[in-house]
């Protein structure tokens, strides 16, 4: 019997959370092959097996937090596994985990961290040891492969357990996925159950779940958010018909280059400019000593919804940079966040947050601080109202935002104050066109 502990995963994690088992007790499994997800407050990352043979016992339920060198798996080995087998596990990364939300709708995690698989040579296995067919892995084993093949084989849309593996014990190689993509098609196989969707809890009944993972992370930040600063929001309406007019007119400028043109490059510019009058603003706080560092440099993190949970990358030095720039950086920042292809670095650093909610609708949120940074902009949706213009009423495009500040920081007078200089910028956007600011 062999007694797989939770290795060491990186420098300084003592700890991390089962978020999924890859595998259940009774299963056969290969030496390498991933038995579970541990997310850290670094990174998500597989745990592979260094052993083959029999899974006798999972230790822990999704969910519980293990620490390093505390038993994970029981495996009763075959005589096979006991030739060759490393005594380390191989943590390999995975998707990107998360770290401080920003707001009741959008998280900023932490990235998938980039590393490639281990360089070193395998050892040629004795001669007696087959590698496993992929017949054999068709009876239920999951596929082999590392983290950038799987992620390779997701990117081509191709079904991994379909796929022959040339690799040692029949791991699936990046050749091997190019090789088969361009094969002839096999005969469809029978396809897997599909997963079945949530269904209403009937009158009467209850559904308890755990709450683990992401969703524990973005609680646990919100908390210490909310614990932290003490909050206030500042509402307040502008009128941004000309700010429609203008990016109306620069679209099609913008798409010649490649680049989409929304209203946010517009709102991150302004921010970057009205922070020259409310330097405290753009500025994060360090607890001990309580102190406030005022940051010369813009660096505005975009809360991103995505399929794998909540983002925030950052968009760096917006003081330095034109609307178009931000916006193009902003997009790429975006798609590859939502594609689990952002890097850490890119996830870091931010002194100012927006978000919007506008596309999805209501009036205007009342966003939760992204801690340590004291200010986070709410920007919601554009509609078209009656207004009252110099004594006429007209057609005006209206937008709300909606700002909240770190009150220990950020008085109410200066909040308001900043909101209405950036009301300003807003409503006479040229001055963001010609950078006067």
């Amino acid at each position: 019997m062999f007694q797989f502990e939770l290795p060491e995963i990186g420098e300084g994690v003592i700890e991390g959370e089962v978020v999924r088992w890859l595998v259940a007790e009774g299963d056969l499994i290969a030496e390498d092959q991933p038995v579970c997800e541990i997310m850290t407050d670094k990174a998500t990352v597989e745990i592979s097996t260094p052993k083959s043979g029999k899974v006798v016992k999972l230790h822990h339920a999704e969910g519980d937090v293990v620490a390093v060198h505390t038993p994970l798996v029981d495996i009763a080995t075959t005589a096979s596994a006991a030739v060759g087998g490393s005594t380390t596990a191989t943590a390999s990364p995975a998707r990107p985990a998360p770290a401080a939300p920003t707001n009741g709708v959008s998280a900023a995690p932490k990235p998938p961290l980039q590393a490639p698989a281990p360089a070193a040579a395998p050892r040629p296995p004795p001669a007696a040891v087959a590698p496993v067919a992929p017949a054999a892995r068709a009876a239920g084993a999951k596929a082999l492969a590392t983290p950038a093949v799987r992620r390779h084989a997701r990117e081509l849309g191709v079904d991994l357990q379909q796929v022959p593996g040339s690799g040692k014990a029949g791991r699936v190689t990046r050749a091997d996925l190019d090789a088969y993509g361009t094969a002839p098609a096999a005969p469809a196989a029978k396809a897997a159950p599909a997963v079945p969707q949530s269904q209403a809890v009937p009158s009467g009944a209850e559904e308890r779940i755990k709450i683990i993972g992401l969703r524990r992370k973005i609680a646990e930040q919100m908390l210490r958010s909310k614990q932290t600063a003490p909050h206030f929001t500042y509402v307040d309406e502008i009128d941004v018909t000309e700010l429609v007019a203008m990016r109306t007119k620069l679209k099609a400028q913008a798409a010649a280059r490649g680049v989409k043109l929304t209203y946010l490059p517009f709102v991150m510019k302004a921010c970057a400019v009205v922070f020259r009058q409310f330097p405290n603003v753009n500025a994060v706080v360090e607890p001990d000593p309580f102190t406030l560092v005022v940051k010369g440099d813009v660096n505005i993190g975009v809360a991103t919804d995505t399929p794998q949970g909540l983002f925030v990358p950052v968009v760096k030095n917006v003081e330095q940079k034109s609307v178009l720039q931000i916006a193009a950086e902003m997009a790429d920042l975006v798609h590859r966040t939502r594609e689990g292809k952002v890097r850490m670095d890119e996830l870091q650093g931010g002194t100012f947050t927006v978000t919007s909610v506008g596309n999805i609708g209501g009036v205007f949120a009342t966003p939760i601080l992204n801690v340590p940074e004291v200010a986070i902009l709410g920007v919601n949706r554009i509609v078209k109202r009656p207004m009252v213009v110099d004594g006429e009423i007209a057609i005006r495009d209206m937008m709300y935002l909606s700002p909240s500040f770190d009150h220990r920081i950020i008085d109410g007078a200066v909040g308001a104050r900043f909101v209405a200089a950036l009301k300003l910028v807003l409503e006479n956007p040229a001055s963001l066109i010609l950078d006067l600011a």
